[in-house]
């Protein structure tokens, strides 16, 4: 009695084990609401968990693939209702785009188009790009897709939807774009013709050579010794610039410069700015950029140092604004303050006196960014 009791426990057990295997294996392909899943959504998901290690800023195409996603869905959402099924013919890319790059594109595509138009099925048409042959009169005919509008029409039947989608992503020089394409699956009219153009990511490293003034509130001595007014004096300033993007608006750069004195004509009493050299590190942030990154404004900040005995290798704060225009011409407007609050030029006369440098230096430069 025991015995059996052990056997109908086991059976039961074995058969509530392989019906909720049964359950699982039946569900595998069924989404939250019910319905089949397409391969482009489970490829969709599975690169969604993927890309939780994945950088995209090191990938610029992808990032710029990524901003464009929102508005090829509200471009497809025009149709308003109007067609509910499509079946996709066509989805084509650049030969320029290599095959990763294509994989993860199709399914971004297919998956934004669903989230952003719920009421939205795609079905994958396969027979639509098939190749097809017919002998008539002695005379072979190969054909591929559909041939006219009778086979267009029976094969909507068939698949049963109401249009037809076609879509070609191009890349050209870093810019990608989109074109999308719908018709009516019995008449075979447009109803749908967008393209989609996206903006080109900035490049992550650049050279910034410059060339301007800078200007040097110095505080001089009279002719009999005694301390005078503060007169600016100015030096021609040539420089170069490395700039690295390390986040979407964020970048740092290395800067180092000459400058020579140019104060020859400046009227007595001045003093004579000796050659010397300046470098710095700063930080910056894009606070604008409009007409497709094509003009930027840059505010950065840092600190840095006069190479200078004469200045006494002051080390300075800076900060100021970098404008670039056609990813090429550079503007720029920068301020030093030491951080001593002012240093001598001289060594002291015998009143105790020395021409001094005070205040804030300001550079104003013009330059070529590569």
């Amino acid at each position: 009695m025991q015995m059996q009791m052990k056997r109908i426990i086991a059976i039961i057990i074995f058969m509530i084990c392989f019906t909720s295997l049964s359950i699982a294996q039946t569900n595998k392909n069924v989404t939250d609401d019910g319905e089949e899943q397409t391969s482009e959504q489970q490829e969709l998901q599975e690169l969604e968990e993927e890309e939780v290690s994945y950088d995209r800023w090191s990938d610029p195409l992808y990032y710029q693939f990524e901003k464009m996603m929102p508005r090829v869905a509200r471009s497809l959402g025009r149709l308003d209702g109007r067609i509910s099924t499509l079946a996709v013919t066509d989805l084509d890319f650049s030969p320029t785009l290599d095959m990763a790059f294509r994989k993860v594109a199709s399914a971004k595509l297919y998956g934004q188009l669903l989230i952003e138009n719920p009421k939205l099925k795609l079905i994958k048409c396969n027979e639509c790009n098939m190749i097809r042959s017919k002998i008539q009169n002695g005379i072979l005919t190969v054909s591929r897709g559909l041939a006219n509008q009778e086979s267009r029409q029976k094969l909507a039947e068939k698949l049963d939807v109401a249009g037809f989608l076609s879509a070609m992503v191009n890349e050209e020089e870093g810019q990608l774009s989109i074109v999308l394409n719908v018709y009516d699956a019995q008449e075979g009219r447009i109803i749908l013709s967008d393209v989609i153009t996206g903006i080109p990511v900035p490049d992550t490293v650049y050279y910034n050579v410059y060339l301007g003034l800078l200007t040097v509130p110095i505080t001089v001595l009279n002719s009999n010794g005694s301390v005078g007014s503060s007169i600016p004096h100015t030096a021609i300033l040539i420089g170069a610039e490395r700039s690295i993007r390390f986040a979407e608006y964020w970048m740092l750069a290395a800067n180092a410069g000459i400058y020579i004195d140019n104060n020859s004509k400046l009227e007595e009493p001045h003093e004579t700015i000796t050659a010397g050299l300046i470098f710095d590190g700063t930080i910056g942030w894009e606070a604008l950029s409009f007409m497709n990154n094509n003009a930027t404004v840059v505010l950065m900040g840092g600190i840095g140092e006069f190479l200078s005995t004469q200045f006494n290798f002051s080390v300075y704060t800076k900060i100021g604004v970098k404008t670039t225009i056609g990813q090429m011409l550079t503007f720029n407007i920068h301020t030093y303050s030491l951080l001593a609050g002012s240093t001598n030029l001289d060594a002291p006369n015998s009143s105790g006196n020395a021409p001094t440098l005070s205040g804030t230096a300001t550079s104003v430069t013009f330059g070529f960014q590569f």
